[in-house]
């Protein structure tokens, strides 16, 4: 089967659980194999240390504050 005229009937034989070896020249080039079992991806929390971290009230200098010091005696 040419796999470059029928990419997604090879594709859905991988997704069926099949090996295809892809050739040239009747050399094997490569292999497409369907993914190994695998347990789903476990992300970490962002929005919960978003929360932690940016709760409550701010605790350093107002941007007035900051232009005053910064501008001195002027």
């Amino acid at each position: 089967m040419e796999t470059q005229h029928n990419l997604s009937k090879v594709l859905r034989e991988v997704e069926a659980g099949h090996e295809v070896q892809i050739t040239r020249r009747k050399k094997v080039v490569a292999r497409l194999l369907p993914p190994a079992k695998s347990e789903p991806v476990r992300f970490p929390d962002f929005a919960g240390r978003a929360r932690r971290a940016w709760s409550g009230a701010w605790r350093g200098s107002s941007s007035a504050e900051l232009l005053n010091e910064t501008r001195g005696d002027r």
